[in-house]
């Protein structure tokens, strides 16, 4: 009887897991953020007004698309789409990394990171890679696989956190892709 009622409880607990795994992996309250535009090949835009450098790095646009602002400290950047957690942003900093309602945040693909929140620990390859954004639980926001860029033209959503990509001859940073 005693064995029985161990098995049972294992066959519970089991299930219990299962359970909250699942619910845990099937969830949908992520942020609605998405990678908007990005450039990878820059020479001529868009210098880093928040460090009053002349720098012109590449640099990814994140939009949100929700309707709460998002802070993005403690989430994740990676090139590699099997190491999600390659690059975390400072949680140091919220008045920088929250994106307010239909915001728009750059961050600086420049490789270093000593720079400020906003300066990823990577550089973007201008002959194409991937770029995946995760939340702090690992799981995947958004991420985009791109080919080669060319010069000063960016790569962004033809609608803010739309599914269709285009260039942009004349980059829209920080502003409504048109």
């Amino acid at each position: 009887m005693t064995s029985s009622l161990n098995k049972f409880g294992l066959i519970g607990f089991g299930l219990l897991m299962a359970a909250g795994a699942l619910y845990f992996l099937l969830r949908n309250d992520r942020p609605e953020l998405y990678i908007n535009e990005f450039m990878a090949n820059n020479s001529a835009c868009c210098p880093n007004s928040i460090v009053q450098s002349e720098e012109l790095a590449d640099w990814i646009e994140i939009y949100n698309g929700g309707d709460v602002a998002v802070d993005i400290g403690g989430m994740y950047f990676s090139q590699k789409k099997l190491r999600r957690e390659a690059f975390q942003i400072p949680k140091k900093n919220p008045s920088l990394t929250t994106i307010e309602p239909g915001g728009f945040l750059l961050l600086w693909a420049d490789g270093d990171p000593g720079r400020g929140a906003l300066h990823v620990a990577f550089k973007l390859d201008q002959e194409g890679e991937h770029i995946g954004f995760y939340d702090e639980d690992g799981r995947t926001i958004d991420t985009i696989t791109f080919g080669s860029q060319k010069e000063n033209v960016s790569w962004g959503r033809t609608r803010d956190g739309g599914k269709s990509w285009k260039e942009f001859v004349v980059p829209t940073p920080g502003q409504t892709n048109q």
